[in-house]
């Protein structure tokens, strides 16, 4: 009797886990034919990006494991949005991808604003990383701050980019690895 309600209750974990990376599955196809990537506003007006905007949904039912697949093998807009996200949730597994991307260059397309550059999501993921840094403080002392309507707008905006969970101590492990593997990518091209 005990076996027989272990494997329900294992096939009804398999289940629920398949279902996320089902709905996942479905959030990114849309994104898969995508070979450019935007912030979250873009052009002259300022007008919010449906690209930016639908991957932001995928984030929201995708797991960790399902961005690091869609960053290793998904668009090249998923590659480089779900490395951001992993980044942003803690994930031990930023640097690999860092690593992985500086070693395999992939160059992309990078509309910010009215503003367009290709660079390499390696280069993007390190911009990604120094910024996070800045925003990582401004959140932290708005925290310690008296909290006026001004601090809670930006609190809010802060956390709506996906920066509410990223500690300190893991993005100067993350600069810490990169700077390594940067520095073991040059010492070979010697």
């Amino acid at each position: 009797m005990r076996l027989k309600v272990l494997l329900f209750f294992l096939l009804a974990i398999s289940l629920c886990t398949a279902q996320t990376s089902k709905k996942a599955k479905i959030l990114a196809k849309p994104l898969e034919s995508f070979s450019y990537a935007e912030s979250r506003y873009i052009g002259i007006g300022g007008e919010k990006s449906t690209l930016y905007d639908h991957f932001i949904k995928l984030s929201e039912v995708a797991s960790a494991d399902d961005l690091y697949d869609l960053a290793k093998n998904g668009s090249n807009a998923l590659k480089l949005y779900s490395s951001r996200e992993l980044m942003k949730r803690n994930d031990k597994r930023f640097p690999e991808i860092y690593k992985y991307y500086l070693q395999h260059p992939l160059v992309i397309k990078y509309q910010d604003g009215c503003v367009g550059r290709q660079d390499s999501i390696a280069n993007h993921l390190k911009r990604e990383l120094y910024s996070a840094k800045d925003i990582v403080r401004l959140r932290d002392s708005l925290l310690k701050a008296k909290k006026d309507h001004f601090s809670k707008i930006q609190l809010k905006s802060i956390y709506k980019n996906g920066y509410k969970n990223l500690s300190r101590k893991n993005l100067e492990l993350y600069i810490k690895a990169i700077e390594r593997t940067d520095a073991e990518q040059l010492s070979s091209l010697k």
